[in-house]
């Protein structure tokens, strides 16, 4: 009895590890998480542009959007952009 319980465990760790090991990893730096965030900097310097010139925009859309809208943008908009 204590082998069985011994190998339903095993088997159970077995197959956690393996699934963990399937699950896709978050892309690093400024894209982050799924939907792509935009930096934290950006979006607080940003924040009015954001509202004005990219309203709805999320993520990789939103920082298109400011990177388009260049010549609208305060020097401290432009400045977290461009780091």
């Amino acid at each position: 009895m204590k082998l069985t319980s011994l190998g339903l465990m095993a088997a159970l760790l077995v197959g956690v590890y393996a699934q963990a090991q399937t699950q896709p990893q978050p892309a690093q730096g400024r894209e982050g998480r799924e939907g792509r965030e935009i930096n934290s900097q950006v979006a607080q310097a940003c924040k009015s542009e954001l509202q004005q010139l990219c309203k709805g925009e999320k993520g990789q859309q939103a920082e298109q959007c400011l990177k388009s809208n260049e010549s609208k943008l305060s020097s401290q908009c432009k400045g977290a952009i461009s780091k």
